[in-house]
């Protein structure tokens, strides 16, 4: 605000040289100040204003823009975490569940100890190795999937900036 006060001040100034203000010069320099006490009392809240409503419409933009994105993208969001959550239940199913029933069954085959000790090894690095690959294509797909979303939020901010400032 105090800028502007010297830009409503400087403007005074510079259109009050253009008079001939001899009569009574302390007279004349307490109307330009109450002028411009005036003028900036009335035109400063104004102005603020306006440049306030003029960033929160950016902001209301930019937040529009981000919720329609996630709607765009929600059913890409929803298979991700579907697929990230899929991946942690069979990895939990497998080292609770499965790897039991392998040792229960090998132990009733009465498959030797060391035998069975090193299929069972196999089968957790086998598997292990599965759901690692498994892992990191779902993080690959996750990772486009943001980097589609970041494309078009980037695309859309800038026209938002400069929709705006043609304003």
């Amino acid at each position: 605000m105090n800028s502007l006060y010297e830009v409503i001040s400087q403007s005074i100034d510079s259109v009050l040289e253009n008079y001939d203000l001899t009569e009574n010069t302390q007279t004349n320099k307490a109307i330009t100040q109450q002028i411009k006490q005036v003028i900036n009392l009335k035109v400063a809240p104004q102005i603020e204003l306006i440049e306030l409503k003029n960033k929160l419409d950016i902001l209301f933009e930019y937040e529009k823009n981000y919720l329609t994105l996630l709607k765009d993208f929600k059913e890409e969001i929803k298979f991700a975490n579907a697929l990230q959550e899929d991946l942690r239940k069979e990895r939990a199913k497998f080292f609770s569940e499965i790897l039991r029933e392998v040792s229960s069954t090998l132990s009733q085959a009465q498959v030797e100890e060391s035998v069975a000790s090193s299929w069972i090894q196999d089968l957790v690095k086998s598997y292990t190795n599965s759901l690692n690959l498994s892992s990191n294509l779902v993080d690959e797909n996750i990772l486009n999937t943001i980097g589609k979303i970041r494309a078009n939020a980037k695309s859309n901010t800038v026209d938002i900036s400069l929709n705006n400032q043609n304003e």
